[in-house]
């Protein structure tokens, strides 16, 4: 079953086949959604329109090979121009030159179709199975340094090139992109603390590097991919962004560094001068034990917690100071994604 443009084809398949029934319903409906990235006449990966206008985002490691043009479903040919970058969701807002003919665009997976299961993964020339693991880890965006939530997925899929996928879920909305995947024979047991910077063992394959990308044995018969992608969170929250007459997502900033505490909370390391926590007069050496009613066990809360604060509202912060629990109410700030300070 050949889908998108004759010339560019974008095979619908598993390492074991054809998609099931509801998987191939389900490509279906994305199909008019869909259009392919290329340089040269030649496929370079997928993008996905998310306004009726040309609006589309695309893996920012697929705009970074240099393409010029896509070509959507109907076989149509445009030129594009990338009018914003996400650095968190590693996600890309290009817009055509002119308006699209005939598409169909899609929104962002919330809660109940983005967490766990099986998806479906569009590759530069393939459409397959794969599955979020419901597992929840840290990365950290090296142009902020900020720190935000990822989630892992599974391929059985040996030595499948996966630079540039995107990750769309049974209901058709998009979850996010691919950004890395472990190396053959490293165990998701052996990756402790941030991702995608793992620990000293295991071996981060940036996604652009495809033909690094090889099965993580441990997994089935057929051995595994085992990649990252932000969760459903930080997609919803770039896409939002990027509808804006802005095309940012905004961020909300407390202005502290933290690390994790051995007796649970995350400990204060600096706190960033006249930001919001500084102006409530959060210190160093605070222990954040709750943030605006939801549990601060480890740097995996922190994260996801900080990740949803809305920048103006003020929020509650419970610390432990030296033998005291102090409730200090602090204002979020903003952060757009170029910023380069604090969380």
């Amino acid at each position: 079953m050949l889908l998108l443009a004759a010339k560019i084809g974008i095979l619908a398949s598993t390492s074991g086949g054809q998609l099931t029934a509801s998987e191939s319903a389900t490509w279906s409906r994305l199909r008019n959604s869909i259009a392919t990235l290329s340089r040269n006449g030649l496929a370079v990966g997928p993008a996905v329109f998310i306004s009726a206008d040309g609006y589309a985002v695309a893996n920012t490691l697929v705009i970074k090979k240099g393409v010029t043009e896509l070509v959507t479903e109907a076989g149509l040919t445009y030129k594009i121009k990338v009018e914003g970058v996400d650095s968190a969701s590693q996600l890309t807002l290009i817009k055509t030159t002119i308006r699209p003919a005939g598409i169909m665009f899609v929104r962002a997976a919330d809660r109940t179709d983005g967490e766990k299961g099986t998806i479906l993964a569009v590759l530069p020339r393939q459409v397959i199975r794969a599955e979020l693991t419901g597992t929840e880890k840290i990365g950290v965006d090296q142009q902020t340094k900020r720190t935000f939530p990822v989630q892992e997925i599974r391929v059985e899929q040996p030595a499948l090139q996966m630079g540039g996928a995107l990750l769309f879920s049974k209901g058709g909305n998009l979850i996010g992109g691919l950004f890395a995947a472990l190396a053959q024979d490293m165990p998701s047991q052996n990756v402790q603390g941030l991702a995608p910077t793992f620990n000293q063992r295991a071996k981060q394959v940036p996604a652009r590097d495809s033909q690094q990308l090889l099965s993580n044995r441990v997994y089935g018969p057929q051995g595994m991919v085992v990649g990252y992608s932000p969760t459903w969170e930080v997609t919803s929250k770039a896409l939002s962004g990027f509808l804006t007459p802005e095309k940012k997502a905004q961020y909300g900033l407390l202005g502290v560094f933290i690390v994790e505490n051995q007796f649970g909370g995350v400990e204060i390391q600096s706190v960033t001068k006249d930001s919001g926590a500084d102006l409530a007069g959060l210190e160093v050496g605070d222990v954040i034990q709750d943030i605006s009613g939801v549990m601060i066990r480890n740097q995996v809360d922190f994260s996801r917690a900080t990740y949803r604060l809305v920048p103006g509202t003020t929020i509650p912060i419970t610390v432990r100071r030296k033998v005291e629990l102090l409730t200090i109410l602090v204002t979020v700030g903003l952060q757009h994604h170029q910023l380069v300070e604090g969380h």
